[in-house]
């Protein structure tokens, strides 16, 4: 059975307290998660551990596109734009399905804007070594207006499109917890690392806390990394020691919106008055858009407050590209997360270089910092390499390029959706989610139980056990937001399936009563709050 089935939890807490790992790792957001599973396919022990639940930080709210950041090229980030261009390609040859190839439209207000695109785009194409069928193309004039009916052809007439992908956040962590952990790594989520114990002045042990039981453990291990994201320096603060240098953490607040509100047949970058990028991405019944970029001066939080000045920001590109006014009134949900950046002296936050460091401090603890979700997998590379080399650690196995769980499928996401509605009959959109969310896996997921948590929503009761016995799920909100994704991408189904998927989680759970209504009310509180603006 899987030690990422939450009734196993007990086994898996003897486990990290039992054992002696190689490595110990410190957050379970993408980067924590991609250093898990390069470190187990190198033959290294490794146990992963995180404070709140897998992605609940920064690595389930992002603008969810693996993109190489093409807007970097203006600021002469070139070694960032060509590693993530490349970076690209290889997310999607390991989980297609998330990592999906869609076109992306920049539309130009003049000929300079235009050409300044499609010399940004040639360069962007050549660093990322992008292939024929999906080189950009230009349309102007009827074609446009044939593309993309709904922008205001008279002030943007011409426009350059290329490829970028699509992507799930919190899944793709997920897959590469799964992948750590199906070749010999340990995760567990809601366990909070509250210090570190030395030996001759080296780490040696940490000590941790079960948010579930609140049992206390030491984990033994050779070497720790922090990749805590937002909280790093925290983490280093139970090291004895500040950070080696001093992070500032940017809010990015997305918005979601009915698709009807904002009819969009493709992707589209838009650009604000003070020269920020905005991406409006339709999403099945949904479009989102996003994201800000303002410097954060709180101390790091799970869930950062969105502002009504935050709303209005990005439905002001709305207006002036497409002629559409929207309001709080269309608002379904938000999201907001943190990014942690290297301070660099005298930058504002949209300044700051995305490119990741490591450090290593006196006792031996390896921190990673900065970087974007593109890059997670080369940053885990580095890491590793860097903790091997360190610790004088013996590798057993070079790392492959294995597919991620559900990855293992040729043909793209259409054609999956195709044979997932041959089998089990079903609306285009609700198996193209399924397929979206778990690859090759849907139909493991469906063969639990095809039936819909309740009447006339997408959410079938298999997910839901297939969240708990697979992918460590211990409350409703980790199903509802983290591994469903039903809070972002289908918010109107949620105030249908609460108490239905309550009953039903607490049936596999044994959950009294009391902590049923419990879980009720704070999914019901958090997604409130989400439509809540100060």
């Amino acid at each position: 059975m899987s030690v990422l089935d939450t009734r196993q939890r007990e086994t898996t807490l003897r486990e990290l307290q039992n054992r002696t790992f190689d490595l110990a790792i410190v957050g379970g957001g993408i980067t924590g998660a991609g250093i898990l599973r390069e470190a187990s396919l190198r033959g290294l022990s490794v146990a992963l551990l995180e404070a709140e639940d897998f992605a609940s930080g920064t690595s389930s709210k992002s603008t969810k596109l693996i993109h190489g950041g093409i807007r970097y090229l203006a600021m002469g980030h070139i070694h960032v734009v060509r590693e993530s261009a490349r970076e690209r390609k290889r997310v999607h040859e390991l989980a297609p399905h998330l990592a999906e190839p869609q076109w992306l439209m920049l539309p130009a207000r003049n000929l300079i804007e235009f050409y300044k695109y499609r010399i940004g785009v040639n360069l962007y194409e050549q660093l990322g070594q992008v292939d024929a069928p999906d080189l950009h193309f230009n349309l102007s004039g009827e074609a446009l207006a044939a593309r993309e009916p709904l922008l205001d052809s008279g002030r943007y007439s011409r426009a350059c499109i290329y490829r970028e992908y699509l992507t799930d956040d919190a899944r793709l962590v997920m897959a590469n917890i799964r992948a750590g952990v199906h070749t010999g790594g340990v995760a567990l989520n809601r366990i909070r690392v509250t210090g570190m114990i030395k030996e001759d002045s080296k780490l040696q042990a940490l000590r941790a806390k079960c948010a579930l039981t609140g049992e206390e453990l030491i984990v033994r291990c050779k070497g720790v990394i922090n990749a805590a994201g937002p909280w790093v320096e925290s983490v280093c603060d139970l090291d004895g020691l500040r950070s080696e240098k001093p992070l500032v953490l940017s809010k990015g607040v997305h918005v979601v919106i009915p698709h009807s509100s904002l009819p969009l047949n493709e992707m589209v970058l838009l650009v604000t008055k003070d020269n920020r990028p905005v991406f409006a991405i339709p999403r099945g019944e949904v479009v989102y858009i996003g994201t800000t970029d303002t410097r954060y001066e709180q101390a790091a939080n799970v869930w950062p407050e969105v502002q009504i000045s935050e709303l209005e920001y990005l439905f002001s590109p709305i207006k002036d590209y497409f002629g559409v006014e929207l309001t709080l009134n269309d608002c379904l949900s938000t999201w907001a997360g943190l990014r942690p950046l290297i301070a660099q002296r005298g930058k504002s936050t949209k300044e700051i270089s995305r490119k990741d460091e490591i450090w290593i401090s006196k006792s031996g603890l390896i921190t990673i910092a900065g970087g974007k979700l593109t890059g997670y997998r080369k940053m885990a590379e580095e890491t590793v390499d860097t903790a091997v080399k360190l610790l004088n650690l013996s590798v057993s196995n070079e790392s492959e390029d294995i597919p991620l769980p559900g990855g293992d499928f040729s043909g793209d996401v259409g054609q999956q959706v195709s044979r997932l509605k041959m089998d089990y009959p079903m609306e285009e959109d609700k198996a193209l989610r399924l397929i979206r969310l778990y690859g090759s896996e849907a139909w493991d997921v469906l063969a639990l139980d095809p039936n819909p948590v309740s009447h006339g929503t997408s959410i079938v009761i298999g997910e839901l056990i297939w969240a708990i016995e697979q992918e460590g799920a211990t409350t409703l909100e980790d199903i509802i937001y983290r591994r469903t994704r039903v809070a972002f991408y289908r918010p109107l189904e949620v105030p249908g399936i609460i108490e239905s998927a309550a009953s039903a989680t607490a049936s596999i759970l044994n959950w009294s009563e009391d902590q049923r209504a419990s879980e009720v009310e704070s999914v019901k509180t958090r997604f409130q709050s989400d439509r809540e603006f100060n």
